[in-house]
């Protein structure tokens, strides 16, 4: 059924755009071999998204049975009698393993991670964690519990919202293809004295490569629509602590004496300029050496800039795994145990976080100076709140702790729905594509109708 419509396709296009045997026969080669790209990429964003549907399921249904049973095994086991399809498969694989598992290894850490093989996302092994802890330590999983769905559900209504955000741009796209081809073909029958310019042999080969590039747009546009959604959180960069520690180490003076260098060939340049009385030459030279002078002013801030950006994206991740540790231990073990998986670009600081309270655990001040330099409010407000938190009576910590929760909530969606339009973006440069394919081919194609037309008046 496919090639049916994909050959009425071809024949219309033949028709509607006056291609040449040679052209259609080319164009038709073309897409037959496109097309089980074009087909192999619809069936893979499908199944990306009955993957991402797939470990939602698993989530609801793990956290549940964990909440009414409190043992890995046990809800493990109700997850794998609730669930159907390839999920129920991996999590039979992962209760089958820890049952026949009599070696010395964690055989509940390696069960787990049959299913994060299979479904790779940070959610799911942040859960995976936490229930391993409470299976090893204890502690109370009503509010954890409560934030982990809560946690999931933002999740899931983000990517449900990305998913239809796409789906949008990629009928935008496919219309944009359309209307720029649709009036390519329109403009070789208009009625303008008789002269037909589709035979020229320009337009043809332009015919040719702007369909091919409207197929190559629709293939990108594709691609964009078939992620791996279970990898779409803010991912980490593993140079950010790299980044962190050259912001840390900056050498105003060091810099100042390199620019100053960089900048002497540029006045050079400039007197140079004045002397030749060439005014345009010695304003570029004079303007490329302010710069040159202040490139590490420049560097600096765009250095602190990138580096409040990636501290945005990840203290929310941190925060959540403090949240959980809170659930069975005190804010300042808490801070300790989260520094074996806490991102590269909090390390240092929360080892010198660490090492403060070590020496004054009753004092605010550690808290206070936490990543003070980069003046981030959110990150100061979600400090002191866990100074609250370790220094406040019993009545009170449920509550401020109640705010932590529902602060870390806000920025975690925050980061990641910027990410998420971050990630999304380019399709619309896929949208504007077609214009400027159907653009150059449009001028040309008017190029060549003057030069037939002043050919045919004899000028």
């Amino acid at each position: 059924m496919i090639y049916l419509v994909f050959f009425f396709g071809m024949y219309a296009l033949k028709l509607l755009l006056r291609m040449h045997w040679i052209t259609a026969l080319v164009l038709t080669v073309f897409g037959l071999m496109m097309l089980p790209r074009h087909r192999r990429l619809f069936r893979e964003m499908n199944r990306q998204k009955a993957r991402f549907t797939e470990a939602v399921e698993y989530l609801d249904t793990l956290l549940y049975a964990f909440a009414k049973e409190e043992k890995i095994d046990q809800a493990l086991e109700n997850v794998e009698a609730a669930l159907i399809g390839q999920v129920r498969t991996v999590v039979h694989e992962a209760v089958e393993h820890l049952h026949m598992t009599y070696d010395d290894t964690d055989v509940m850490r390696e069960s787990l991670r049959i299913v994060e093989q299979r479904y790779p996302c940070v959610r799911i092994v942040t859960v995976h964690d936490f229930i391993v802890h409470v299976e090893n330590y204890g502690g109370r999983i009503e509010r954890a519990i409560s934030l982990l769905l809560s946690d999931k559900k933002r999740w899931e209504s983000r990517i449900l919202l990305a998913i239809k955000d796409r789906s949008k741009m990629f009928s935008d796209i496919v219309m944009s293809i359309a209307a720029s081809i649709l009036i390519c073909g329109i403009i070789l029958y208009l009625p303008v004295m008789d002269m037909d310019i589709s035979k020229n042999i320009v337009c043809q080969i332009l015919t040719a490569v702007m369909v091919m590039l409207d197929d190559l747009i629709l293939l990108k546009a594709q691609k964009m629509m078939a992620p791996d959604w279970l990898r779409m959180e803010v991912q980490r960069d593993p140079n950010e602590k790299k980044r962190m520690e050259d912001y840390k180490n900056y050498n105003a003076k060091k810099e100042l004496g390199l620019s100053v260098l960089l900048s002497v060939p540029c006045f050079v340049g400039a007197a140079a300029a004045i002397c030749l009385g060439k005014q345009w030459l010695m304003l570029l030279a004079s303007a490329l050496a302010i710069l040159m002078l202040n490139q590490h002013r420049i560097g600096h801030r765009l250095a602190r800039r990138n580096l409040v950006r990636s501290i945005k994206r990840a203290f929310p991740n941190w925060l959540m795994d403090i949240v959980l540790l809170l659930q069975s231990e005190n804010v300042q073990m808490s801070i300790r145990k989260s520094l074996e998986q806490a991102p590269a670009v909090l390390g240092a600081e929360l080892r010198l976080l660490n090492e403060r309270l070590e020496m004054e655990p009753e004092s605010a001040e550690p808290y206070h100076v936490f990543l003070q330099e980069f003046e981030i409010p959110e990150v100061h407000a979600a400090m002191s709140m866990l100074f609250s938190i370790s220094m406040g009576h019993s009545s009170q910590v449920d509550r401020q702790i109640g705010d932590l929760i529902d602060r870390n909530l806000e920025m975690l969606d925050a980061a990641e729905k910027e990410h998420l339009a971050n990630l999304g973006s380019g399709m619309y440069l896929l949208f504007l594509a077609p214009v400027l394919t159907a653009s150059f081919k449009l001028v040309v194609d008017m190029a060549v109708f003057m030069l037939s037309f002043i050919a045919g008046v004899g000028i």
